[in-house]
């Protein structure tokens, strides 16, 4: 994953749950705990200490009341002779007030979020009472009353072991937002890669999730205490919690809309969307724990309602079938939902009073938020990685695209130079032909004319075939030994003597290994370009001498030189560019392919073909390897 690395994740993780293990494993000197559920919240401690109390273990949970719930501790000595330190989570309940027989002081003791955070007696994110030490065990009481659910978890630690299980929730605490932080910071670069709407609302929900938690472990009570009052703080929670499921709702809905859903699914989504409207208009008009009932509610039944969506609503042919490249597999949206529901819903229930709470219970919303969170950004992650492979995929596309529009441009090119070289190079020798038949000329020199116009034209189609078939790669090769001395009389003897005069320089030991008959096509070729464009009265020279090239390997070089006539010197760039001839040489008959088919032969045989002129010569050099 980008910039994400599940490894540090997964570390974080595991430090998350050893401190949460560390914290559970603390000394507790609560040695029983009972609750008594008082309807009317009306009577005193006076009354209350008279009634019977209901044992419990561990978390109390009470569900959404109007009741006050009284808490009877009774609670060991510390072994140490130190005070005693009272903490409760978590840190949405409203009002907590202690009754302590051995504090004589007679002024209330209370604690909550609805009282100021600079009053606390000992100072913690959540909510603490410092009880005096003594020797013996004592009991206490404690009334909560809160709009919110009445889930109470309350440990008892001598004051010196309460500073250490301070620093692992902090630490704990860090690396929840350090890894929601984390998040933020992937969903951020890739929102920024691609500007997906789907991811704009993704990073803002994690950035308020992150806000969210950060509530969960009353950092908003710490950092606004001082400029927001404690009945204002509460409320703040309370629409915090609600605002944390709209938006997740919308967030959800907006995902799994993109999945082509049918009617009943839309439907099902459009009621939910309903359901968080009136949350917030009861918010809006007060109601305050109607409104977080309903909302907790709807978290339950939302969960549900997802996973059936997903299950049931979600075709997976219309993936399979659709153009939206950057749709997942149902399975991982199954997936996804499924995890949560196992996650949340069981707690969900507890908040509601359907079901007993536990330890898993009060941290339960800052699980989800990092489960939820770790898994959905997986799924971003994997959902982008296919939007970038449907990107590269269309880049590649579009480049050969762009190779095939310009290869069909270039051979549409090529074949113009092809055909307006043949209506050049076939007019003539047809004019002559033409000429030849209808001159008053004796038949001998009719015919002549007439053959080396036919040979013109045949010299012409030969080379445009020959430069076809290499083109194509459409050439067999057949190696063997030449004697170049006794290859080059044989090529000039098959030459017209009358032609042109030929100069030959070539030793009598001089052999190569190559194929004779496109050696043959490469010395004629390199001689019918000298003879055409040389200076008729001087002779052509061909020379032929052992030569190693610049990477040492042995071979042959076969010059052919020619003084230039009035045509004009080939430009050194272009001559052996396919159908290039210079300014001068385009007076006479020709292709522009003699040079090209020389050079691509002999790099063909493992050769070069090279122009060398001088002052006073243009000459041709031809190396193969011997």
């Amino acid at each position: 994953m980008n910039c994400l690395r599940l490894s540090n994740l997964f570390k974080l993780l595991a430090l998350c749950l050893a401190l949460v293990s560390a914290n559970a494993s603390a000394s507790d000197l609560i040695a029983s705990r009972a609750y008594f559920e008082d309807a009317a919240a009306s009577r005193s401690f006076d009354q209350v200490k008279e009634e019977v109390f209901t044992p419990y273990d561990g978390v109390l949970s009470r569900g959404y009341t109007k009741s006050a719930t009284w808490i009877r501790l009774e609670i060991s000595p510390s072994p140490r002779d130190d005070q005693v330190v009272l903490l409760i989570k978590p840190v949405y309940l409203d009002q907590i007030t202690l009754f302590d027989p051995l504090d004589l002081r007679g002024t209330e003791r209370a604690a909550g979020d609805t009282t100021s955070f600079d009053t606390q007696e000992y100072k913690t994110l959540y909510h603490a009472f410092v009880l005096s030490a003594v020797n013996k065990p004592r009991v206490v009481w404690l009334r909560v009353a809160t709009t919110s659910t009445t889930t109470v978890v309350i440990e008892a630690l001598p004051r010196t072991e309460m500073v250490e299980n301070q620093f692992q929730e902090l630490l704990f605490e860090f690396c929840v937002l350090a890894i929601m932080g984390m998040f933020v910071l992937h969903g951020l670069i890739n929102w920024f890669n691609h500007r997906e709407p789907l991811y704009a609302l993704f990073v803002t929900r994690q950035v308020y999730l992150f806000f969210y938690t950060a509530t969960l472990f009353g950092l908003h009570r710490y950092l606004l205490h001082k400029f927001v009052n404690p009945l204002q703080l509460d409320l703040l929670y309370s629409y915090f919690v609600v605002g944390a499921t709209a938006i997740s709702l919308v967030f959800e809905r907006k995902f799994q809309l993109e999945y082509m859903l049918n009617k009943f699914g839309r439907y099902v989504l459009n009621v939910l969307m309903v359901w968080i409207v009136v949350v917030c208009m009861a918010m809006a008009f007060g109601a305050t724990m109607i409104a977080l009932r309903l909302n907790m509610l709807l978290n339950a039944v939302g969960l549900i309602a997802l996973l059936l969506i997903a299950i049931f609503c979600i075709d997976r042919q219309k993936i399979e079938r659709s153009v939206d490249v950057k749709l997942l597999d149902k399975t991982l949206v199954v997936g996804y939902y499924a995890i949560i529901n196992v996650v949340l819903l069981g707690s969900a229930l507890s908040f509601l009073g359907v079901t007993q709470a536990n330890h898993y219970t009060v941290n339960i919303l800052i699980y989800y938020t990092l489960i939820a969170g770790a898994l959905m950004t997986i799924l971003m992650q994997l959902r982008t990685n296919k939007l970038i492979k449907a990107h590269n995929d269309y880049e590649h596309g579009l480049s050969l695209s762009q190779q095939q529009v310009a290869m069909e441009k270039a051979r549409r090119e090529e074949q113009a130079h092809l055909l307006h070289m043949l209506m050049h190079e076939l007019k003539n020798p047809l004019a002559i032909i033409e000429m030849a038949q209808h001159a008053d000329n004796d038949k001998e020199t009719t015919i002549s004319y007439i053959s080396r116009s036919v040979k013109n034209m045949n010299d012409v189609i030969d080379r445009c075939v020959k430069a076809d078939r290499l083109s194509e790669g459409n050439v067999q090769t057949y190696i063997e030994q030449v004697d170049l001395y006794d290859f080059v009389v044989k090529c000039l003897a098959e030459r017209d003597p009358d032609e042109h005069d030929i100069k030959l320089i070539c030793g009598n030991e001089l052999n190569v290994k190559t194929d004779q008959q496109l050696l043959k096509v490469m010395i004629n070729n390199l001689l019918d370009n000298a003879i055409r464009y040389g200076d008729p009265a001087a002779p052509v020279e061909v020379a032929a001498y052992q030569k190693v090239d610049v990477e040492g390997v042995n071979g042959v070089a076969i010059t052919i030189s020619n003084r230039p006539s009035v045509v004009s010197w080939p430009d050194t760039d272009k001559v052996f560019s396919k159908y290039y001839r210079s300014e001068g040489a385009k007076a006479k008959s020709g292709t522009g392919l003699g040079l090209y088919l020389v050079r691509t032969l002999a790099r063909l045989l493992g050769g070069e073909c090279r122009y060398i002129p001088d002052e006073k010569f243009i000459k041709f050099e031809l190396w193969l390897p011997s």
